[in-house]
């Protein structure tokens, strides 16, 4: 199944594969995988705790690759490790891994962040929110404030965001929060702390005070709706692109149903699936929409049939 990792010489999760291809071997034939649950019972068996331990070494590899990635990309460039084969790094990022060099220079951009957050002390519980919370979008989105003021400029931002909103903490907070920060706060424990504290505020306060939709915009919208939604002008959406189309017709219909108080489920048959129909009837509990909103799927659905 692969050899123990051993980082610091100290060894981790014996057996645990050593590289992707073997995490991905190691999770056994594609054709056995399971579909179900195994047991009934809450508590795992060994054969399912056995499996578990695999999986999440596959997806941890995964969230971490970046941090790894860059600092190795940043090393072959900086000692010209490629020079044996290529003339330049970019050629090396290009020929050797199909990755452009732009993406490398961000890779190699945020691998340093990455690191001093997660060998960061914080206490509290802190690490183990950083260690399931922190990836690649959210170290890219403190690469600003790094290079403008430093590594630990940027942890103090970080862990005071995962301080206050714990494992809420968002690529685009993170953003936001960078943006945020004054100046004479960077790099500065509890100034920086204060400010995102004030930050959050002021968020929290846009939210609330965020006003509702103007109600004759929305007449609008239903009106231009009812003359675009025509029968002809759905057959043909739904021809043009049947399963993106369905989608936005139901979810446009749920959200109207709603409003009425009539709840509305779909019965779907083969020939539904193929020829792109809807067949609705009346049903206590109606079909969970698409994660996409139901004013953007109608929208898309519009432009489809204009």
């Amino acid at each position: 199944m692969g050899k123990a990792i051993n980082v610091g010489g100290a060894p981790i999760a014996p057996g645990r594969p050593n590289n992707a291809i073997e995490l991905a071997r190691a999770l056994g034939d594609s054709a056995k995988l399971p579909t179900k649950q195994l047991t009934d019972t809450p508590a795992l068996i060994a054969q399912e705790q056995d499996m578990l331990v695999k999986c999440e070494s596959a997806i941890e590899n995964l969230r971490f690759a970046f941090w790894a990635a860059g600092k190795a990309l940043q090393v072959v460039r900086d000692a010209r490790l490629y020079r044996a084969q290529f003339k330049t790094f970019e050629e090396y990022t290009q020929a050797r891994w199909d990755i452009t060099p732009q993406y490398a220079g961000k890779l190699i951009r945020t691998w340093r962040v990455a690191e001093a957050l997660f060998q960061a002390r914080p206490g509290g519980g802190l690490e183990t929110i950083v260690s399931t919370k922190l990836g690649y979008g959210h170290a890219w989105a403190l690469v600003p404030l790094v290079e403008k003021h430093g590594v630990q400029a940027a942890v103090y931002l970080y862990l005071g965001l995962v301080k206050a909103k714990g494992a809420g903490v968002t690529a685009a907070l993170v953003q936001g929060a960078v943006e945020a920060l004054p100046e004479e706060a960077a790099g500065h424990k509890g100034k920086t702390e204060e400010a995102v504290i004030a930050y959050l505020a002021s968020q929290e306060h846009k939210t609330r005070s965020t006003p509702a939709a103007d109600p004759a915009k929305t007449v609008r919208a239903l009106s231009k709706a009812a003359r675009t939604f025509d029968t002809g002008a759905l057959q043909a959406a739904l021809e043009h692109d049947p399963k993106r189309a369905r989608t936005a017709v139901k979810s446009l219909i749920e959200v109207l149903s709603s409003v009425s108080g009539v709840r509305v489920t779909f019965l779907e048959s083969e020939t539904d699936a193929e020829g792109g129909e809807l067949e609705g009837g009346v049903a206590d509990v109606s079909e969970d929409p698409e994660e996409s909103s139901p004013e953007a799927e109608a929208a898309d659905a519009a432009a489809s049939a204009a």
